[in-house]
């Protein structure tokens, strides 16, 4: 594993905690931080570089067959997915639904990660909300073995990229406002380019580790990275929404990831402290648990007469839910994942 791209999955984890924070007061509800959203776009990307990072040439050279590559992937996303999935349906007012057959349709669709390719927000955000992304992955996950012949060839798969990334921009362009969501935000096969850019990248990370680049040339480079990415995000509000959800943000995340990855220069070195990197490590239970803890608040704070400045609740959920992300991972994640890797590879 690469620890800098570790840690940086927490700090992208944390801006979808403060995309969100609006929830709790409006002094969230302004561009810096809805734009946090842009954490699941990096996630898509940086889900293509490290599977292919792990797993390709362990496919290649049949190392792993791709039933044992599916069964680490189904036990990495699904437990953690279901017992927030069962949670959300516990405490209830977490799905739309006209009656108890359309609640069971919801509740299947979520359980089987099909929910995203229903275009209607009462499905995709249904239940705990942030799992919608977890369909793409799954999507990913299902379609990375075949993709591997295509990823002999970086032209190949560029060329791939190349028609699936044309396809998305022009089909953009005639979607009216009210769809764009449910078929450019959340449709796993319209998030797919991201998942391909990611394996381009590694492709790129494969011909760039071995250069012999310094210091000071890598920490400039990261900088430069930094700033570029920062330029596209604060720009961003005059851009139409539909391409930020993806497209406009491939190449600031692309810039930022490889020189992270080669983990060159002072920032690299700063991003790989043990703290940050457990963070990473947690990050996938701090994003699907971080809602329930800003939406519970929420609810109790419009219901009692007991208001709490925001400076002080964020601060104290966002505690919170690591302490829960860290729970969930030492004692729920880990062991259930090792257990039904076990199950299912015998």
């Amino acid at each position: 594993m690469i620890n800098t791209l570790t840690s940086l999955r927490f700090i992208f984890a944390i801006m979808v905690f403060s995309a969100h924070c609006y929830v709790i007061d409006k002094f969230f509800d302004a561009h810096f931080f809805k734009e946090g959203f842009v954490g699941v776009s990096f996630f898509f990307v940086l889900s293509g570089f490290i599977i292919a990072y792990n797993y390709q040439e362990k496919l290649r050279k049949n190392k792993i067959t791709k039933r044992t590559f599916w069964v680490a992937r189904i036990a990495r996303i699904y437990p953690l997915h279901w017992l927030t999935l069962f949670i959300a349906a516990v405490l209830g007012g977490y799905v739309i639904a006209s009656g108890t057959l359309d609640w069971l349709m919801h509740f299947f669709t979520s359980l089987t990660l099909t929910n995203a390719y229903i275009p209607q927000a009462s499905y995709f955000f249904s239940f705990n909300s942030p799992s919608w992304s977890l369909c793409s992955e799954q999507l990913f996950y299902i379609c990375f073995p075949f993709l591997l012949p295509l990823a002999k060839n970086y032209k190949h798969l560029l060329c791939l990229f190349g028609i699936m990334a044309t396809l998305v921009v022009v089909g953009m362009y005639f979607t009216p406002e009210e769809n764009i969501k449910g078929y450019w935000y959340v449709n796993p096969i319209t998030r797919f380019p991201d998942f391909v850019a990611g394996m381009l990248l590694f492709q790129l990370y494969e011909r760039l580790k071995n250069r012999n680049i310094t210091s000071l040339q890598g920490s400039i480079i990261e900088i430069a990275a930094i700033t570029l990415f920062l330029a596209f995000y604060i720009y961003a509000d005059e851009i139409p929404k539909v391409y930020r959800y993806s497209c406009y943000y491939w190449l600031p995340i692309a810039a930022v990831l490889i020189p992270f990855s080669l983990q060159k220069g002072f920032v690299s070195r700063i991003l790989s402290n043990r703290i940050l990197i457990i963070g990473g490590e947690i990050s996938y239970s701090f994003y699907l648990i971080h809602l329930f803890v800003l939406l519970s608040y929420a609810k109790w704070q419009k219901e009692s007469s007991f208001q709490i400045d925001w400076y002080i609740s964020i601060p104290i959920l966002f505690c919170i839910t690591i302490l829960l992300s860290l729970l969930s991972y030492y004692y729920f994640e880990k062991p259930v994942n090792k257990r039904i890797k076990t199950l299912l590879n015998k």
